[in-house]
C-alpha cells in the first residue's frame, strides 16, 4: 500500500513539474520584455548597463530591457549552447570573432540595412553606421562578406603600462612621456629594483587566459612584421581574421611558418630575457591587480579595462575588497607600450640586438572594438526584433555612449562623446592604428588551441627541467597553426 501511495505521488510530482514547465515555457516568453546578456567581472560595468536600461525604459513604455550577467568563464559555451538551441537571450554581448562563426552557422541577424539607416536617437541626421568613429564599425563587418554587419562595437580598448607616479616621485625618477622607449623603461625599472622591489613591473602571466603576454607579443611583431602583417588584411577591414589567418599559413608558394620565421624567433628570445624581470612565479589578473594597488609593485601592464576596477577599488568601494585593509589613494598614470629600438638595453650586462626592426611606423596598441553586441534570429522569431533594435540604436547613441564612458570608464567608439576624465591617458596616440594580426591562436578556435598556445609560451618562459627551447615551441607552435588552419579549411570549404 505504502508503494502504492509513494508510485502515486510520484506521478502527481512529476505532473505538477511538467505543468509548472509548460506554464513557465508561455507566460515566461513575455514578448514586451527583452533580456540582455552579458559577461564580466567589472561592476562598473555592470552598474552602467543597468543604468542604460533604466533610461530606457523611463523613456518609454512598450519594452523593459532586464540586464543578465553571465559566468566570464563559461559565457562563450552558454552563448553557443543558446545561439544552437534558438532559446538565446535577445541581445548578446559578443566579439567580431564570435560574431563571424555564429554568423557562419546562420545564428544572426543581420544589421545591414538598418545601420544604413538614421539612428532616431542621434541628433547627426546621419546614418546609423556613419555615428562611428574611424574605423571601428567596419572592423566587424562579416569576414566572408564585408557588406554585412551581424555586430555592432559600443567602445574600444587599449593596452598600457599603468604607473604609479607617487613611487617614481618619492625614488627621484623623473616621469616618462609616452615616448618613451623600451631602454627608457628598463632603466626606470632598474632604478626601482636597486630601491628594494623585487620587481619593478608585473604582468599577468599565469594560466592561458591570461593573454597580455600574447598581447605584448602582438605589439612587438608588428613593429618587425607591419608589411606582413599589413598584406594578410586583404578586405581592408583593419582586422586579420580568421580565414586571412588560415590564408596566411596555407596559400601561396612561401606560407609563414613560425618555426622559420626569424622575426619571431627574436620576439621570443626578447620575451624570454624580459620575463627574469617580472618577479617569482605566475602571476593571475588578480594578483598583478591587488599587487599594484597596494602598491608592492610600481607598474602594471594591462589594459584600459583595469581602470574601472582601480578606481572603484582605490575609492574603497568595491564590495568584493578586503574591508578590514583600506586601500591607500595614489597618483597613476599609463602610458603606450614603450618602442623598441635595433639596440634595446635591458640591464647594465644585457643589450639585445634586433636584426630587421622597423623604426617610425604606427603603434598597433589598440587592438580592436571591445564591447559588440549582436540580435540573435531567434529575437526575431520571438517578435521582439522591433524593440531589441531600438534599444541598441539607444545603446549606440551618443547620450548612452557618454554615460557608460563616465559611469564605466570606457573608451567609447561613438563620435562627440565626453570621456571620462581618467581615460585621457588610455586614448591612442595620434600615429597609433588598429590593423594587427594576433600571432597567438586566439582568432581561430574556441579556446582550445590558444590555451595550448599559451602553455607553450609557459614552458618556453619557465626555467629548469620543465622548460622547453625556442626551437621546441616554433615547432610546436607551427604544428598546432598548421592543425587548426587545415581543419578551418576544410570546415568551410575555401579554396584559393
Amino acid at each position: 500500500m505504502f508503494n502504492k501511495i509513494k508510485k502515486i505521488f510520484a506521478i502527481l510530482l512529476i505532473a505538477v513539474c511538467f505543468a509548472s514547465m509548460a506554464i513557465k515555457a508561455v507566460g515566461g516568453n513575455n514578448a514586451k520584455q527583452i533580456t540582455l546578456s552579458f559577461w564580466g567581472t567589472n561592476l562598473p560595468y555592470q552598474f552602467a548597463l543597468e543604468g542604460i536600461a533604466a533610461q530606457y525604459n523611463e523613456m518609454q513604455d512598450e519594452y523593459e530591457v532586464v540586464i543578465d550577467k553571465q559566468d566570464a568563464g563559461n559565457y562563450r559555451i552558454w552563448m553557443g549552447g543558446r545561439l544552437a538551441g534558438g532559446n538565446a537571450s535577445d541581445l548578446l554581448a559578443t566579439t567580431n570573432v564570435y560574431a563571424n562563426t555564429d554568423a557562419s552557422n546562420g545564428y544572426l541577424y543581420d544589421l545591414s540595412e538598418a545601420l544604413n539607416q538614421p539612428n532616431p536617437y542621434s541628433d547627426s541626421g546621419l546614418s546609423w553606421k556613419d555615428d562611428f568613429s574611424g574605423t571601428y564599425l567596419t572592423q566587424v563587418a562579416y569576414a566572408n562578406d564585408t557588406s554585412k554587419f551581424y555586430c555592432v562595437p559600443t567602445n574600444t580598448v587599449s593596452v598600457r603600462f599603468m604607473i604609479n607616479t607617487d613611487i617614481l616621485e618619492q625614488n627621484g625618477i623623473e616621469i616618462p612621456t609616452a615616448d618613451w622607449t623600451f631602454s627608457d623603461y628598463r632603466r626606470i625599472c632598474e632604478k626601482l629594483e636597486n630601491s628594494g622591489y623585487e620587481t619593478a613591473m608585473e604582468i599577468a602571466n599565469a594560466k592561458f587566459i591570461n593573454y597580455t603576454v600574447s598581447w605584448a607579443i602582438d605589439i612587438m611583431m608588428a613593429q618587425l612584421k607591419y608589411d606582413e602583417v599589413l598584406g594578410y588584411d586583404r578586405n581592408q577591414n583593419g582586422q586579420v581574421e580568421t580565414e586571412e589567418i588560415v590564408r596566411a599559413f596555407l596559400e601561396g608558394e612561401d606560407p609563414l611558418d613560425m618555426a622559420k620565421d626569424t622575426d619571431f624567433k627574436e620576439v621570443m628570445q626578447f620575451i624570454k630575457l624580459w620575463s627574469r624581470y617580472w618577479g617569482e612565479g605566475f602571476n593571475s589578473r588578480d594578483d598583478t591587480s591587488e599587487n599594484f594597488l597596494r602598491q608592492t609593485v610600481p607598474m602594471m601592464f594591462g589594459g584600459s579595462w583595469s581602470v574601472s576596477g582601480i578606481e572603484l577599488t582605490l575609492n574603497n568601494e568595491n564590495p568584493e575588497a578586503d574591508k578590514t585593509n583600506p586601500y591607500k589613494m595614489f597618483n597613476y598614470i599609463s602610458l603606450p607600450f614603450p618602442r623598441l629600438e635595433k639596440e634595446v638595453y635591458l640591464d647594465k650586462d644585457t643589450t639585445f640586438t634586433f636584426t630587421n626592426l622597423k623604426e617610425g611606423l604606427p603603434l598597433q596598441e589598440l587592438g580592436e572594438p571591445s564591447g559588440c553586441f549582436c540580435i540573435p534570429k531567434s529575437t526575431v522569431e520571438a517578435g521582439k526584433l522591433e524593440g531589441t533594435l531600438d534599444f541598441l540604436r539607444f545603446f549606440t547613441s551618443a547620450q548612452a555612449a557618454s554615460y557608460m564612458a563616465e559611469k564605466a570608464y570606457e573608451i567609447p567608439v561613438i563620435k562627440n562623446v565626453e570621456i571620462n576624465e581618467k581615460m585621457y591617458d588610455f586614448l591612442p596616440p595620434e600615429n597609433s592604428e588598429s590593423i594587427r594580426m594576433r600571432f597567438n591562436l586566439l582568432n581561430l578556435s574556441d579556446g582550445v588551441a590558444s590555451e595550448y598556445h599559451f602553455k607553450q609560451v609557459q614552458m618556453y618562459l619557465m626555467e629548469g627541467a620543465s622548460s622547453i627551447s625556442l626551437s621546441t615551441l616554433c615547432r610546436n607552435v607551427q604544428a598546432k597553426y598548421e592543425e587548426v588552419t587545415e581543419l578551418i579549411r576544410d570546415d568551410n570549404g575555401w579554396e584559393w
